[in-house]
């Protein structure tokens, strides 16, 4: 079983090595101020629609929701879609598109009916200001999900005790959350999306979250926004050239050193962050931090740079 210290230390290497990004120490010293009183959570579970679901419906449902929430910036218009008469983008968008699919009749928790799902009834479920970007894939990762879901027992989640302990069960349960880069040689641990449904989870099933002894295991999410937000507050800082690439919106391939050093500096850094806080008596673990500054990446005055476009479904 992977451990903490398995996923940061993974994350250290790369920092220790990276070229391309560069941490500013001297800037995290000032990044407190804006981690008090601010929101922590960035689900609004309280408009999924699935507080009358049976257990493993949710848990199916989270599953689904954060096995294609990836990638929304891969078209020429941005892709939004309406619900309850509000429009909404991003992965906002994504879950109330799969809620909105459900209450329309789709059977999108019935592993059978995934099993045949088609890309035009995939087109249909998230249709909106244009498609979805990335259809094939997330087509591919919906029938992958079919013949996971008949070999898993969701009573798995219900038995673990600590928040690591449900990570691993969900990177050895279901394929699509295997985020792994290999830099330099050594393997790097993300798990961009396995981190975020490990807090879905515990936010919105309470049989798994009574169990939890644990919660503070979880890294940040590594993503697109975060870096853009702490590039902003000059915690992150790019080489001449990494910087013309993501300025002038040209795409930084997956799993290029680039792409791996913004990745784990994001996620270093928030680590250091977390630190800086605690001894500034502010309380709180990675994910609340990273929930914070992805909330803050929505506040127009963060968005002096553009963020990084990387075409991937890890993120």
């Amino acid at each position: 079983m992977l451990t903490h210290e398995d996923i940061i230390n993974s994350i250290k290497r790369v920092c220790d090595k990276s070229t391309h990004v560069h941490i500013n120490k001297d800037k995290i010293k000032e990044a407190h101020v804006y981690f008090q009183g601010f929101q922590k959570e960035w689900l609004p579970n309280d408009k999924l629609g699935i507080n009358n679901f049976k257990v493993e419906d949710k848990i199916k449902y989270l599953i689904i929701c954060e096995s294609l929430n990836f990638c929304f910036w891969d078209t020429p218009i941005k892709w939004k879609i309406e619900y309850q008469n509000v429009w909404y983008s991003g992965s906002y968008a994504l879950f109330f598109s799969i809620t909105k699919a459900l209450q329309n009749g789709y059977d999108l928790l019935n592993p059978e009916y995934l099993e045949k799902i088609d890309i035009n009834t995939i087109d249909e479920i998230f249709k909106g200001t244009t498609s979805i970007p990335m259809l094939e894939e997330r087509l591919s990762i919906l029938k992958e999900l079919a013949n996971e879901f008949k070999t898993f027992n969701y009573e798995d989640f219900l038995n673990v005790h600590s928040d690591i302990e449900l990570l691993n069960k969900i990177i050895t349960n279901f394929s699509n959350f295997k985020d792994i880069s290999i830099y330099k040689g050594d393997k790097v641990y993300f798990f961009k999306r396995a981190m975020l449904l490990v807090g879905d989870l515990l936010s919105n099933v309470e049989e798994i979250k009574n169990n939890i002894l644990n919660n503070d295991n979880m890294l940040a999410c590594a993503d697109y926004k975060i870096p853009q937000v702490l590039r902003h507050l000059g915690i992150l800082e790019y080489s001449e050239d990494l910087k013309e690439l993501i300025d002038n919106k040209k795409e930084v391939i997956h799993d290029s050193e680039e792409e791996i050093e913004i990745r784990a500096g994001m996620l270093y850094a928030i680590e250091l962050i977390k630190k800086e806080l605690e001894d500034k008596n502010i309380h709180l673990n990675s994910s609340e931090i990273d929930n914070s500054l992805w909330l803050l990446s929505k506040n127009p005055d963060f968005k002096e740079h553009p963020h990084h476009l990387t075409r991937t479904i890890y993120y």
